[in-house]
């Protein structure tokens, strides 16, 4: 534990020396929310200003889009590229060397950054959206716990699949172009582009098997009260057992992984 907080620490103080590039960061987000809002309100313009699509009001929808930037910019990591650069530059000779997990350490430095960003840009972020746009409440006090919770979920899922995507340099040696289709098979099967809700029905059904909805979509709709009474703590009974599932994942690919580390440079 005292290793993990000290990876913590670290992370923190890694993304403190870069604190301005969130100045900018916090502009980047609000054009994307401001983007996706004016698609969705001529989308209802042309529908009619009160009606319903696929069980969304405006209102909730915008709030839906708006809620999936805020927590992205919570748990957003690039340890997948971090573990990659490793490997081609041969610098993770230098964690087989530490008693600490590797898992143990990136788990660490990723919980350091997102609680820089929760300061530095997440609040920021979230203040700036909610008096721009018509962004609604949480459904219930319930709602708003329930959400808190699975947003940390989120963060430990999207962790650990980074975690995976990154081992695969050491057999590819480049993971570019992966690295780039597993961000857009988040982007899009998380639900931060678009509701679930309006996916054709065998992709939707599809994506319920897949870990990425629970990187966006489980906590926002927990936040609307989207899931009724047990239906909501069944979505994050989910979200735990992905959890599980990939930590357990990443552990076994690390040890099988580091017994056939080739390293190139260094």
């Amino acid at each position: 534990m005292s290793a993990f907080v000290a990876f913590v620490r670290a992370g923190f103080l890694r993304l403190l020396a870069y604190r301005l590039r969130y100045v900018t960061g916090i502009l980047t987000y609000t054009i994307h929310v401001s983007v996706y809002y004016f698609i969705w309100r001529a989308v209802f313009a042309h529908a009619g200003t009160d009606a319903t699509l696929r069980g969304f009001r405006l209102e909730e929808i915008t709030t839906y889009v708006a809620l999936g930037w805020v927590v992205r910019s919570f748990h957003f990591n690039n340890i997948d590229r971090e573990i990659a650069a490793l490997v081609q530059e041969g610098h993770i000779t230098s964690y087989l060397a530490r008693p600490v997990h590797l898992l143990t350490a990136m788990t660490g430095l990723g919980a350091g950054e997102s609680l820089f960003r929760i300061t530095a840009f997440t609040g920021p972020i979230s203040l700036v959206i909610v008096g721009l746009f018509p962004v609604r409440g949480p459904e219930d006090a319930l709602a708003f716990v329930l959400f808190l919770v699975s947003a940390v979920l989120s963060f430990l899922v999207l962790t650990y699949l980074n975690f995976l995507i990154g081992l695969v340099a050491f057999v590819t040696r480049s993971t570019a172009g992966i690295i780039s289709a597993k961000n857009y098979a988040m982007q899009l099967l998380s639900g931060l582009l678009m509701p679930l809700a309006f996916f054709p029905d065998w992709l939707r059904e599809a994506s319920a098997w897949l870990p990425f909805r629970h990187v966006s979509h489980t906590p926002v709709a927990l936040y609307l009260g989207r899931f009724d009474g047990a239906a909501a703590w069944q979505a994050l009974g989910w979200q735990v057992l992905w959890t599980a599932a990939l930590l357990a994942l990443s552990v076994g690919a690390w040890r099988y992984f580091a017994r056939r580390l080739v390293v190139q440079g260094g």
